[in-house]
């Protein structure tokens, strides 16, 4: 038996797509129709390092600068910005793209695989590629352009 894919997350060989997170999916290649790429943006919440590292820098630059000044209402004042500074950084929501391959099996609409990791999405999808090839039809469509 042919093996297009082997990784720690998926096996791709010239029958079965076996996706092994989570719950173990496995898909018939033979049964795969309207194979398609699709790119979304999921929202998640965390810090980013960089802008952490640069909200915890500019708080403790407020918190020197603010040993030089007489008034506790201004040192309270910089203080609280370093601190909203901060939280801001921490707890803003940004949107990650997440990379799915998507695809009819057996008359019903299912995510084949789903990744935010665009080198792993990309090997993976070559290795579909390939498998549906190898099964004798082109059947893949690509909606977005994976790198």
């Amino acid at each position: 038996m042919r093996v297009f894919y082997r990784g720690h997350d998926a096996v791709i060989t010239e029958t079965q797509f076996l996706w092994l997170t989570g719950t173990l999916r496995a898909y018939d290649i033979a049964h795969l129709r309207r194979v398609r790429v699709i790119r979304r943006d999921v929202k998640v919440t965390g810090p980013r390092p960089e802008v952490v590292a640069s909200a915890v820098l500019a708080a403790a630059g407020i918190a020197v600068s603010a040993m030089f000044v007489d008034a506790t209402l201004v040192r309270l004042s910089l203080a609280g910005v370093a601190v909203a500074m901060v939280a801001i950084a921490t707890f803003r929501r940004r949107a990650v793209p997440c990379w799915e391959i998507r695809a009819i099996h057996r008359g019903r609409e299912v995510t084949v695989y789903s990744t935010r990791d665009l080198t792993m999405f990309n090997q993976v999808k070559r290795g579909l590629k390939r498998a549906l090839e190898s099964a004798g039809g082109a059947r893949y469509r690509s909606h977005a352009t994976a790198a």
